[in-house]
């Protein structure tokens, strides 16, 4: 369900023998003779008396996200009568024009980094690592349902506007500088101004809580926070997963068109874990709360419609920087052809000799597989020989369409470390490759390699990278080891006409070599001699 937001619940009604059983314990043991029947009649007395005096309702106003006093409790909320009717005119007017335009809202998070160094440990278990600046960026909301809920859009953007100045309980209108209350992973983070209503001074109806198409179905979606049927107020909340059990119940009113990947920073950072906030089948349960560390508004408000950007990037990746954002059910097909795209447009980059962006478009293309990859390993794991995988080595059958992208995208980024004389991790990357292909040892299969054309690109870079390392001043040559790649790259396709090319230069390099090494070690012959003769 959906955590509570600013406004205080209504009291709930307490046991009623709960406080005056307490008091009477404590007066009974305080004084009388125990076992007397005269105390015994005294205390069945104060009993019937305690159950029948009015119950002390004060107690239970407390407010779950503030300390402040609630607004029904205020001097001023006392007062309270409701906004003056021309007041609430003008909201209304200003609601009914939200309808004919696009609007579209901003907020700039920040937090303290060096208040965050404590929780790097936890930061680096959950993928994240802590920001390096206080700015952790800027998120774009459109309010596109203001046709469907006019009214809460309305309060919405007054609300990051701070146009509407000061509510019932005294606190200003506007997010700016407001704390989240909650960030709860694979679920939501949620802000509010706690003990105020909205900008009409009042809870406002919900409008239109089940609009035709639109579904908390992904991530990215704006909603309001309410305490039930219509008591829509001043909180907000973002969806970071499909959230279908909010259907009916919480009305949308827009969604996040830029800054997605800046509530994925927000997502991971610490909170005191005292809300489970989603299972993940066969990964792991998140749990979330209040932040750890403050997150604030730091600044919000409209934009106007001609400075929001929304077209393609340059390159053309129109692709979220995580795999959830663009399909919350890590649908196969979508992410095989998403990553497929990414992965082109990483060797457009390459070819435009731009590696580090390369680089990152490939590590992208790897995230998208990532569930996938787990789902597979998941389903293929139970009928797995245990000899198979203690080997390594991927079964034929193993190699599916998933299995194939990963290792390509892997090659290539062994392309890129060898293009940057990166060439250790071009080493490991190729090792990674050909571990999952062959195996530990070649042996494997009785010596037979897969007859697939990435084992030859696997052998062929890394003996390409481990000519490189060989060339490094204070390193130790491979060039046998690079040679001895290449034979086995073309036991796999004989024909290979660059890997022919390829061994011959390597072994002329390896003859080079060798003849040096035959010259050093004459001259250390022959000086070895001369001082021989001269003793």
């Amino acid at each position: 369900s959906l955590p509570r937001g600013a406004a205080a619940p209504q009291p709930q009604t307490p046991s009623p023998h709960g406080d005056a059983t307490s008091g009477l314990g404590r007066e009974t043991r305080g004084g009388g003779t125990h076992g007397s029947g005269a105390a015994a009649a005294a205390a069945a007395t104060a009993i019937r008396a305690a159950a029948e005096m009015p119950v002390d309702y004060s107690k239970f106003k407390d407010i779950e996200d503030s300390d402040e006093e609630p607004v029904w409790e205020t001097k001023a909320g006392k007062k309270y009568r409701g906004l003056p009717p021309k007041a609430l005119e003008a909201l209304d007017e200003a609601a009914g024009r939200l309808k004919t335009r696009k609007c579209y809202c901003f907020f700039d998070f920040a937090t303290d980094p060096e208040k965050l160094k404590p929780y790097a440990q936890e930061l680096a278990q959950n993928g994240a690592a802590a920001p390096a600046g206080r700015r952790l960026g800027r998120v774009v909301v459109e309010l596109d349902q203001a046709g469907h809920a006019p009214k809460l859009c309305e309060n919405f953007r007054s609300l990051c506007t701070g146009e509407r100045g000061f509510g019932v309980g005294g606190s200003k209108l506007q997010y700016k500088e407001r704390r989240l209350d909650l960030i709860l992973p694979r679920f939501c983070v949620q802000a509010s101004i706690p003990n105020e209503y909205s900008c009409w001074g009042s809870y406002l109806e919900d409008e239109h809580l089940r609009i035709p198409g639109v579904s908390f179905d992904r991530p990215g979606l704006l909603a309001v926070g309410n305490h039930g049927a219509n008591t829509n107020t001043c909180t907000f909340m973002i969806t970071l997963h499909a959230a279908e059990h909010l259907d009916g119940f919480n009305q949308i009113i827009g969604r996040v068109v830029r800054g997605m990947e800046v509530l994925r920073i927000i997502e991971m950072l610490p909170t005191d874990r005292k809300e489970r906030s989603f299972a993940e089948k066969n990964v792991k349960t998140w749990w979330g709360g209040k932040p750890a560390v403050d997150v604030i508004i730091e600044d919000c408000g409209e934009v106007p419609e001609e400075d929001v950007d929304l077209g393609p990037p340059p390159d053309g990746d129109v692709f979220p920087a995580h795999a959830i954002d663009w399909s919350a059910s890590y649908d196969p097909a979508a992410l095989l052809e998403a990553q497929e795209q990414i992965r082109d447009i990483g060797n457009r980059h390459f070819k435009e000799k731009s590696y580090l962006v390369a680089l990152e478009k490939y590590k992208k293309a790897q995230g998208y597989l990532e569930p996938l990859l787990r789902t597979q390993h998941l389903d293929e794991f139970g009928d797995q020989d245990v000899t198979t995988w203690m080997a390594g080595g991927m079964r034929p059958k193993d190699r599916t369409d998933v299995v194939r992208a990963d290792l390509t995208v892997k090659l290539n980024v062994c392309q890129v470390m060898i293009a940057l004389q990166e060439w250790q991790g071009a080493i490991a990357m190729a090792d990674a490759v050909l571990l999952e292909l062959v195996g530990k040892h070649s042996k494997k299969g009785l010596g037979a390699l897969p007859n697939d054309p990435l084992t030859v690109k696997a052998f062929f870079r890394r003996a390409r990278a481990r000519v490189g390392l060989s060339g490094v001043k204070g390193e130790v040559t491979q060039l046998e080891e690079a040679i001895e790649d290449l034979k086995q790259a073309l036991l796999v396709d004989p024909g290979n006409k660059e890997v022919q090319r390829e061994l011959g230069q390597v072994q002329s390099k390896q003859r080079q070599a060798d003849d040096v090494g035959k010259a050093v070690y004459k001259s250390m012959l022959q000086a070895h001699d001369s001082e021989g003769k001269e003793g």
